[in-house]
This record gives structure tokens, sequence and C-alpha cells, in this order.
């Protein structure tokens, strides 16, 4: 665009737009067709009027009026004005985050250290919501549901339980807890319930339901992962080591896996309800609320981005005179010491570490997350080593001034003392994944920039020495602590927490890392790899692209091993799943065949399959079960002929 002389300065802000192909897609995409170069150029056509009814008369208005419907989550309330003819708006601002229009100029920014959500001109993100749905949509979507289960207008509640769990999400989750209790709370004696019935349970629940059956969670197939997870798992278990042979100790055998997909997928396998102190792992989490609160620049004016120091002496800095990274034990002392710079957090000590608590808890969801008061107290009476550190940092000069060191040092003692289950630290790395929002309860705990430097820093240096290895063979980021617990997290994908006591020459569990490797190579969750549909059953996502051959074949075979889930997955999902191939032959001449009765019936009372259907050859359902001598398919079908 032109540049336009003379022009006020608080038009300046509408020049960050630019008139390209992608943004007009975008634009169409998100706000259902209008053009946003439309805003900017006035319609020539006098005819044409936009969808508030303004008439391009006043071009200006009708952009103010425009841009008022297109952000209504960047006002404030003094931008808008009633006035007794009408609505009349400010023109919208859209200056970077941080600085604020006034009077026609700009006001010099704030320091991030003090500066507060409401001043950063970002609107504050609200808690989780389910997806809005119209009430006719919503009772279509559920008769879906009840059909798909239902059986002689019966619903069996167990079979419905056993559908959602196959998907992988847990019983206690607290998305779909409601919903369970009132399902089980209205069934009738024998375990059903009606149509109507069924409704009032599952209203405000219907799209992540229907989103778990349809198998449009980021591991569609969740049985054949959990089945590929649990023989990798027992084959870490079965891998001894040398200290292992000689002591054959108790504690030197737990070994137990915990994992959570972004969509709320969980799998535990092994000793994951133990108690595990975080130790380490809680430097890269006062690290990302530090970035959180301060922001990146402030953080790395006193801490450095460089991987793990390989020098032996950790009284070494960097040619700047800092620590090298927030993952060793001086950047983590001077990462705990930058919380007291934030505002936000309390002026309190105590309630400082009782703030990065509630953080760590909305993370895992509010499971089990504590304070260990007895190994807080060990850990305070063996500090000698990090007093010894503080005191080398502050000759150096590295703390932010006015800093209380004894106060820096019992937080991090208390952050490190802190307890955590295999099961909630995956539920963590969980929210790490998706960017800092929880995917249990829709909490936004960090930001996503806070979240990308937090697991940046996990992946250059959470492994210590054997970090650019690690990232060699898995690129994931991942930090581990020397009490035996690892915690891994897959972008947009799942975090995993797995422990294994025993230790590497890096201070690493041995066994953990080599179920992170074989766990990475075999879902191809490598960064590099390159996901194909030959390996479809291994693959940890659907192949999207699926044309209407690869449906029926996927059909085909699902009746043919007899997986009522996946055929239930498909119907749900929109597949035709009465098809037929090339030969005639549909899913039903399949499972008779083969004389899987639960699908048989599915086809026939849920689908509303053909028993009378023909195929190439002449052959009908009844007549293949004939052929291979399937009595219960026989029955099926001969009283589905005769009703």
């Amino acid at each position: 665009m032109e540049p336009v002389q003379n022009q006020e300065p608080e038009d300046n802000s509408y020049l960050c737009f630019q008139r390209t192909s992608s943004l007009r897609r975008k634009w169409r995409k998100r706000y259902g067709g209008l053009d946003g170069n439309k805003l900017l150029e006035p319609n020539k056509d006098p005819d044409v009027k936009d969808y508030l009814g303004i008439t391009d008369d006043n071009p200006q208005q009708r952009f103010e009026e425009t841009a008022s419907c297109s952000f209504p989550g960047t006002l404030t309330q003094n931008q808008v004005q009633t006035v007794g003819q009408g609505l009349v708006q400010k023109p919208i601002s859209l200056v970077s985050p941080g600085s604020a229009a006034n009077n026609g100029c700009l006001k010099p920014p704030l320091p991030q250290a003090v500066v507060q959500p409401e001043d950063r001109g970002v609107p504050l993100t609200l808690p989780w919501s389910p997806p809005q749905q119209t009430p006719s949509r919503r009772r279509a979507a559920a008769d879906v549901l009840f059909d798909s289960f239902a059986s002689e207008g019966r619903l069996h509640v167990n079979q419905f339980f056993e559908a959602i769990w196959n998907s992988g999400l847990h019983k206690s989750d607290p998305r779909l807890r409601e919903c369970f209790f009132h399902l089980r709370k209205l069934q009738d004696a024998d375990g059903s319930m009606d149509r109507n019935t069924f409704h009032r349970c599952i209203t405000g629940f219907v799209s992540l339901i229907l989103k778990a059956l349809q198998g449009r969670f980021v591991i569609p197939d969740f049985s054949t992962f959990t089945e590929e997870t649990q023989k990798l798992f027992s084959r870490c278990r079965q891998l001894l080591s040398v200290q292992e042979k000689e002591k054959d100790s108790m504690d030197s055998m737990k070994w137990g896996v915990a994992v959570c997909t972004v969509d709320g997928q969980r799998l535990t396998l092994g000793d994951w309800a133990g108690s595990l102190a975080l130790g380490e792992l809680s430097w890269p989490v006062v690290y990302g609320v530090a970035v959180d609160l301060l922001g990146s620049d402030l953080v790395h004016r006193y801490v450095g981005m460089e991987g793990y120091s390989r020098y032996d002496s950790p009284f070494t800095l960097t040619k700047t005179g800092i620590p090298h990274s927030p993952l060793t034990e001086t950047g983590a002392i001077i990462t705990t010491s930058l919380l007291q710079l934030a505002g936000r957090l309390s002026s309190e000590e105590e309630e400082k570490y009782d703030s990065v608590l509630n953080i760590i808890q909305r993370l895992c969801n509010k499971e089990h997350a504590s304070l260990n008061c007895s190994s807080y107290q060990r850990n305070r009476k063996a500090s000698v080593r990090l007093h010894g550190l503080s005191f080398y940092l502050q000759e150096k000069k590295c703390f932010p001034d006015k800093v209380d060191i004894n106060a820096v040092l019992d937080l991090m003692l208390q952050c490190c003392s802190t307890e955590l289950t295999c099961e909630s630290g995956a539920a963590m790395a969980a929210s790490l994944a998706n960017g800092g929002l929880c995917p249990l309860s829709g909490d936004q705990v960090l930001s996503p920039a806070a979240t990308r430097s937090m697991l940046s820093m996990m992946q250059v240096a959470g492994m210590k020495e054997y970090s650019s290895t690690f990232q060699f063979k898995t690129s994931i980021p991942a930090v581990s602590s020397s009490h035996g617990s690892l915690l891994a997290v897959v972008p947009g994908v799942l975090g995993l927490m797995a422990f294994s006591p025993e230790l590497d020459a890096c201070g690493n569990p041995w066994r953990a890392i080599h179920f992170c490797q074989e766990l990475i190579s075999t879902f191809q969750l490598h960064s590099f790899d390159i996901r194909t549909p030959f390996r479809q059953i291994l693959a940890y996502r659907q192949w999207k692209a699926e044309s209407e051959g690869y449906q029926i074949i996927n059909v085909l075979l699902a009746a043919f091993k007899g997986d009522v889930q996946a055929l239930r997955r498909y119907f749900l999902s929109g597949v035709d799943v009465k098809a037929v191939d090339y030969d005639g032959r549909t899913a039903l001449h399949v499972a008779a065949a083969e004389g899987h009765a639960e699908v048989i019936r599915f086809l026939l009372e849920n689908v509303g399959a053909n028993p009378a259907l023909k195929d190439r050859w002449g052959s009908s359902p009844l007549q293949e079960a004939r052929r291979h001598n399937r009595e219960a398919a026989i029955q099926l079908l001969q009283a589905a002929l005769t009703s």
C-alpha cells in the first residue's frame, strides 16, 4: 500500500495489513468469507451494501463498524460509547502489545518486569468451555450416538462406557465426570436407558464424546497404541544393568511409565503410582514461570541459553559473566532469584512457593502435587554446595539488585522437594505439549511463548551431557533428574513421565531413555520422520487423505477382524459402512463368513445393513455363513430375514 501523506498518527496502525492472497484465505476462514482487503478498499459499486446495512458513502465509518464486528476480543470499554443516535466507535489501535495511543502519540512501553496482563493490550484467556451447538444439531448428534449403540430401542450403559474407555479417555476425566454420574444414576435396573433419558444425560458433552468415538483424537487407534507401548514397556523391564545383576534390590527394579496426550488420552504402566520428588525437573518449570512473568529478554540478561555446559567445574560462567543455562545449578539459582522481581507473585516468601506450587498443580490438572516436608528438611541441611555456588555468583555480581539469597535458596529447595506421581507428571508434560494449556481442564497456565522457551531449553540442556545425543535420536524436549525420573514432551502430540532409579554415567535414567527412543522410532514421532500410509497400523495418526477405496478396504478389514469399535468409529465419522467392493461384497458378507456375531448384530441393528444383498457370485450373507458352518451367524441372519 502506498503511504498516505499528512495522515493522522492514529491511522498509521492500519498500514500493518498487507494485501496478499494468504491473508485473504486466512480472513475468509476465520471470519466466514469477509475479505480483509475490502475493509481497506471500499466497494466502488454504489448498489452493493455491506452486511451491516451501511452504504459506502462514508468509507471510514464502514471500516470502523466492520472492525467492531471482526475484532470483538480486542475492544475495551472506553473504545465504545453509546450516543443518543446510535453506536459510535473509536478507531482500533493495532500497535504492538505493551504500548498505547495517547493524544496521537505513543507512550514508551512499560518495563516487562512490571507489565500486567491488562497493560499489554492482550485479552485475558477465558476458561475452556465446550463448543456451542444449536439445540437441533445437538439432538441430531445425540440421536446418531444413540442409534450406534441401541438394541431394540434401548442403550446399554456399560457398552457405551467401554467404547469411550477404549478411545483412551480416563474414568476420572473431569470433562466427562458429570455425564457419567448422570448415566449411572438414571440407568434402569438392567443397565439400559431409553432415548430421552440418554439425551438428558449427554447434553453438553456430545462434542467430546463424538470426537472420541469418531477417532478424531491425536491418537485415533488408542488400543493399537496401548498394545505396542506395552510391548516396549515389557522389553525395557527385561533389560538389566551390571549394577542390577549384582545388587538385585527391589528399589532398583522399580519401573513405571505414564502417558497423556494433548486430547486427554491416558495410559499408565508399571509402578506409576509412587510419589517422586521433582528435583531437577523443577528447574524448567521455574524458568517457564519466570519467562511468563518477566519475558525472555529480561530473563536472559541474567542467564544464558546455551547447551549443557561441558565444564567439569560448576564455577564457570559465559564470556558475558552469566550462567550458561537455566537448567544448571548456577542457572537455576539465578532463575529462582528472578521470581522476586515478579510483581504478580506475592511479596511474602512463603507465598511465593504457594504461587509456584499452584502453577504446577494447574499444569497437572490439580492431581497429586505437594511439598514433601521431610525431603525439604534433608535438602536444606545438605545445601552447603548451593550456598557455595550462591556466594560465587554474588561475588561475580550475577544476582539482580536487592535479592535475598537465603530466601532464593529456600524457594529453590522447596520446588525441588515437590512430589508428583508419574500420572500427574504426564499430565504436566501434556500441558506443555499443548502450548501451556491443560488438556483436561482447559486452563491456560503458561503462555505459548513461555512454553516455547521452556521446551527449547529442555531440548538443548535437559538431559545433561547426553542432551545432544538424545536430541539427535529423538528430537523431542526432555529433562531428567538424579532421582530417576524423566519428563519428555512431543509437542502437539503427547507428554510422558517415566521412572527408573538406575542412572547412567551422565546421571540420567538409562531405561527411561531407551524407552523414549524406542517409542519415537516405533510411532514415527521424530521431527524429521516422513509418515506414510503403509505404516498406518503402527502410526499414531490417521491417514487424512483417505479415498473412498481405502475406506471400503478399511471397513471390510474391520469386519474381517471382528473389530466392532473400528466399525462404529467409521459409522460415526460418516463412512458408508454398507458400501460394496468391486465384487459386490459388503461388511456383512465378510462378518458372516468369519462368524463374528457382534459385528453382524451391529451391522443389522445399528447400521441397517441388507441381509438379502447378493454379491457378484449370487451369494448372500446367510449362504456365506452356511458355507463356513457359522451357527451363531446363521441364527442372526435368519432372524433378520424373517422379521
